[in-house]
C-alpha cells in the first residue's frame, strides 16, 4: 500500500511542484510487538532558499488497507500576528480543517533563535477494493484533488 500510494502521489505532485526527497523508516517497539512504517515526502513548488516546504507522512495503519497521510508545511523567520493569520485564512480556503502552531527556540530567556509557523492536516486513505471501478475513481479523485489542493498551499505567500 505504502508504495502503490508514494508512485501515486509522486506522479501527481511532480505536475504541483518538486519532490526532493523521499524517505522510508521503519520502527520495531522493544516493548511490544508492533511495527512502525512510514514514508516521507518533501515537497516544494521549486527548490529556493526561503519558499515554504511540505512534509507529507505515509503511516501504513495496521490492517495494511489504509493509510494515514499527514501534512506540515513549515514558515521559517519572524513573521507579524497578522502575516501568520493571513496564511492561516488563505491555507483554510484551501483545506478547511488545517491548523496552525507556531514553532520558537530560545537560546536565553529574550535572545529568540528561531521561530517559524506550522500549518498541518491530516486524512485517511483507504485502498480501494480490486474490481471496484467507483472506488479506484474515488481513490483518483481524492489524490488529484490532495495534490492539487497541495500545490496551492506551498504557493502561498508569506
Amino acid at each position: 500500500m505504502l508504495q502503490y500510494l508514494t508512485e501515486q502521489l509522486n506522479g501527481l505532485l511532480s505536475e504541483q511542484g518538486v519532490i526532493t526527497d523521499i524517505v522510508l523508516r521503519s520502527e520495531r517497539s522493544l516493548l511490544e510487538d508492533t511495527e512502525i512504517r512510514e514514508i516521507m515526502l518533501t515537497f516544494m513548488e521549486e527548490e529556493t532558499e526561503g519558499k515554504p516546504a511540505a512534509t507529507i507522512h505515509l503511516f501504513l495503519m495496521p490492517d495494511e488497507e489504509s493509510c494515514e497521510v499527514e501534512v506540515e508545511m513549515e514558515w521559517s523567520g519572524a513573521l507579524s500576528d497578522e502575516a501568520k493569520f493571513h496564511i492561516w485564512e488563505q491555507a483554510k480556503c484551501i483545506v478547511p480543517e488545517i491548523s496552525l502552531s507556531e514553532k520558537k527556540r530560545f537560546l536565553e530567556r529574550e535572545q529568540l533563535a528561531e521561530q517559524s509557523i506550522v500549518l498541518d492536516y491530516h486524512f485517511l486513505v483507504q485502498m480501494p477494493a480490486s474490481g471496484s471501478e467507483e472506488a479506484v475513481q474515488e481513490w483518483n479523485d481524492l489524490l488529484d484533488r490532495f495534490a492539487k489542493d497541495l500545490g496551492k498551499l506551498v504557493r502561498l505567500p508569506a
